[in-house]
């Protein structure tokens, strides 16, 4: 049995929930999928949040697979295939801004997703959801947690692969399937499950 970490953010900009922890905590409460054990972590929108979170986790646990989402844009979902060793000037939940410090002092300029995005998005489109691979991943706190996450799995081989998912925010409308639907909890965790079933086709 593989352990798979989901991982989502706390609200942010002042929203009262966060479509990503909404999906990755509805995984998680199954406990198991297809005999791969699931856990959610949550991590807070504050400048190197990612990395403490990620460091105490590993700890405990090192997954097989980690999957991680972040809220994006109304009415699509976008798989990142890369990380930028940057940060935007935009303050945090804490109201502190990243004082010009990258992602990691001594990392590359870039890291590529480990997972083959391309393949992934023509399956999950395939099912009729509105998703494209993306190569923004807007520099706050999602950026950092790539970056972090391709970081951590050079150092952690029995990490075998990582994925990074903007998810719509909670509550706006979307064309999933052909229906017109608003992307609430079933909404996520119906995509949820469809990623999981997609991500363990892959590997």
């Amino acid at each position: 049995m593989t352990e798979i970490l989901l991982t989502g953010f706390t609200p942010f900009d002042g929203r009262a929930v966060n479509a990503s922890w909404m999906a990755a905590s509805a995984l998680a409460r199954r406990g198991q999928h297809r005999g791969h054990q699931l856990q959610a972590l949550q991590i807070p929108v504050c400048w190197g949040a990612p990395r403490q979170a990620l460091t105490s986790a590993l700890q405990e646990q090192v997954p097989g697979l980690v999957l991680s989402m972040g809220e994006g844009e109304v009415g699509t979902f976008r798989i990142e295939t890369q990380a930028r060793n940057v940060r935007r000037e935009r303050p945090d939940n804490n109201g502190l801004l990243p004082a010009g410090v990258p992602n990691s002092p001594s990392g590359p300029a870039l890291r590529h997703s480990s997972f083959a995005c391309e393949s992934l998005c023509t399956a999950l489109a395939a099912q009729g959801i509105p998703i494209r691979l993306s190569e923004d991943a807007g520099a706050f706190l999602c950026e950092e947690l790539l970056y972090t996450l391709e970081e951590f799995r050079e150092s952690h081989p029995q990490i075998a692969q990582v994925l990074f998912v903007h998810v719509p925010p909670f509550d706006t409308p979307l064309l999933y399937n052909g229906e017109s639907r608003h992307c609430d909890e079933a909404l996520l965790e119906e995509f949820g499950l469809a990623l999981l079933d997609a991500v363990m086709a892959q590997t």
